[in-house]
């Protein structure tokens, strides 16, 4: 168990602040943005940057240390089951879609 310097009353989330969530090296190290957010229908979340499909740059990390390195994806925080946020980049808004069956 690790801690946040986050006051919990703040989490957006629905779930655990200890969640697992899958993201990239390269978005944890801040080297690229969050360009996707997905929600997926079992509640796993992924934030990532897009630019790597190598399964040696993903990483799990929990969703307290990703909102404490983001915040601002507090906004997606109600991001339905089985949906995906994505944009070009930080200067667009997020569209967002179902995911396919």
């Amino acid at each position: 168990m690790h801690n946040h310097t986050f006051d919990e009353k703040d989490w957006p989330f629905d779930c655990a602040i200890n969640t697992c969530a899958v993201t990239t090296k390269f978005v944890y190290d801040k080297s690229k943005p969050i360009v996707q957010v997905t929600h997926y229908e079992d509640d796993e979340w992924q934030f990532m940057c897009n630019t790597t499909d190598n399964p040696d740059d993903g990483m799990v990390v929990c969703m307290g240390c990703i909102f404490q390195k983001f915040p601002e994806i507090a906004e997606l925080a109600k991001l339905p089951l089985g949906f995906d946020a994505y944009r070009e980049d930080v200067s667009q808004p997020w569209d967002i879609e179902k995911l396919e069956e």
